[in-house]
């Protein structure tokens, strides 16, 4: 997981991400293939993640896991 400095500089990859056309990842040999849904929402999510790290709210996604573990 990248980890950032500042919430600006996370919020830009962000950014990048939302706004790219056609994202590729590597598969484990090395070939690459458009990034289906769940790949872009795990992108996602480590920056916001990181964000709320970075502004002292990682409650936001800390008391959701909990949640989920409770369903």
């Amino acid at each position: 997981m990248t980890e950032f400095e500042n919430v600006k500089d996370a919020l830009k990859e962000a950014i990048e991400i939302v706004d790219a056309k056609g994202i590729r990842t590597k598969t484990g040999t090395g070939e690459s293939h458009l990034a289906a849904a769940e790949e872009i929402q795990s992108l996602l999510q480590e920056r916001l993640y990181n964000i709320a790290d970075l502004l002292g709210m990682s409650d936001l996604y800390l008391d959701d896991e909990n949640d989920e573990a409770h369903d």
